[in-house]
């Protein structure tokens, strides 16, 4: 979908960091909505492909193998900014309509995992 180096470039700017930071870095590559969930998701699947970083959720690492996994994602994802934005923030909140409630959304109960990211050292740190 992108190029190695791009990848790469994605990957060790959001290593260590929430999903947010993938999301956020794949707003260069492209403003549409679904292109960059299809984009966000693709980059997720390589990054559990490859073992650098594992997906977990209430303090457990997620079952199920990385097709399950993104799978899961793929269909808890919001079906806009929109939506992202109404499930995310507060009803009266002035920022509904201005698609920072994506970046909220992978803290929220309906994201179904979140970043562990590989250490240095090969392990993996409890979820």
């Amino acid at each position: 979908m992108i190029p190695d180096t791009r990848f790469e470039e994605i990957s060790a700017n959001a290593e260590t960091q929430a999903l947010n930071g993938i999301w956020s870095q794949l707003e260069y590559d492209t403003r549409d909505f679904p292109e960059r969930r299809d984009l966000f998701l693709w980059v997720l699947e390589r990054l559990l492909r490859e073992g650098r970083l594992k997906l977990a959720k209430h303090g457990r690492f997620l079952e199920g193998s990385v097709e399950e996994q993104v799978e899961a994602f793929r269909k808890a994802w919001p079906q806009s900014e929109l939506d992202a934005d109404k499930r995310s923030l507060l009803p009266d909140d002035p920022h509904i309509g201005s698609g920072v409630g994506m970046g909220l959304w992978f803290f929220m109960d309906d994201c179904p995992g979140e970043a562990v990211w590989r250490l240095p050292d090969g392990s993996f740190p409890p979820p």
